[in-house]
This record gives C-alpha cells, sequence and structure tokens, in this order.
C-alpha cells in the first residue's frame, strides 16, 4: 500500500484543510474503488471561527450559485493535520492490505460556492458510505465516513474459475 501526503502551502490560513482518499483493491464486486474519507456531523459550532470572506470563492456556475452552508459544511469534513494523521494511522492499520493506496492532500482555497458536502449525498444503487466509525474498537474521537460510487470503477473479472478477493 503505497501513501501519499501533500502538505499545505506555508501560510495556509486555516489548519482544517486536508482531504483523504483511498483506493480500495475490490469493495462490493469492483476493482480499485476510490472512496473519499471525511468528518461525519462535524460542529458547525466551529465555523464561528473562520473567516468566511477569505475561504468562499465564486460560484462555480452564476446561475446556481448554491449556499453559504454548503461551503461551510464541505470545509468542516476536512481534517486538520493532526487529524489527518490519525486517520491515515488507522485506515493503514486496520485496513492496509485491502488499500491500494491513501492519498490526502490540501483542498483548494477559497472554496467555490456550488459545492456540496459528501455527507449530504443520498446513497443509491452504485452510491454509498463506508461507516469506519461503526466498527467494533474504532479509535478516533471524531467519526469518520468514507463515500464512493461505485459506477465510477470497474467490475472484476472472473476468469479462468478464479475468484477474486
Amino acid at each position: 500500500m503505497q501513501t501519499y501526503i501533500i502538505p499545505a502551502e506555508e501560510g495556509t490560513a486555516i489548519d482544517r484543510v486536508y482531504s483523504i482518499s483511498i483506493t480500495i483493491r475490490t469493495f462490493k464486486g469492483r476493482r480499485n474503488v476510490e472512496a473519499h474519507v471525511f468528518r461525519h456531523n462535524p460542529e458547525m459550532a466551529e465555523a464561528a471561527n473562520y473567516d468566511w470572506n477569505s475561504l468562499v470563492g465564486p460560484p462555480m456556475d452564476p446561475a446556481n450559485p448554491g449556499e453559504l452552508e454548503d461551503v461551510k459544511r464541505t470545509l468542516l469534513e476536512t481534517f486538520t493535520a493532526e487529524e489527518r494523521d490519525a486517520v491515515v494511522a488507522y485506515l493503514s492499520e486496520r485496513y492496509g492490505s485491502r488499500l491500494e493506496c491513501i492519498t490526502a492532500c490540501p483542498v483548494e482555497l477559497p472554496i467555490p460556492l456550488g459545492v456540496m458536502p459528501l455527507s449530504s449525498i443520498t446513497p443509491g444503487k452504485a452510491l454509498g458510505f463506508i461507516r469506519f466509525d461503526n466498527v467494533l474498537n474504532y479509535p478516533l474521537p471524531f467519526a469518520v465516513r468514507g463515500f464512493y460510487d461505485l459506477a465510477q470503477h470497474d467490475p472484476l473479472d472472473h476468469q479462468g474459475g478464479e475468484e477474486q478477493e
């Protein structure tokens, strides 16, 4: 398993800026499934600590500018460097043999109006969430989920009668 951690630029205005993604070797009949890991149910009170004028950019689509609350929740779903390190360590230890890679990098600031927080996505046939925080002996002090879209990934090949993991 490979781990890639890209640091934030020096002088980044806030500490909560890291996104994490994982690539799962096989998951629900698919190969190399990417899941976007995020803080589930972050404390919205934390939003009062930020200068939103510098953190919110122009809308992606001026005709549908979106809501400021969505940008706030999107940012609050990210991780600080300390949280990032704890999540990466946990995923590496618990799921390392099942993962192809873990990538952590800073989000681009400012965040444009119109983005949707991962937690607002409605699960469906191909879309869903991994509830890392629902497993026995979950060690982190905050809830972590992973969003995946199976439609974006190739199905497993079952050739020659061999079963894939």
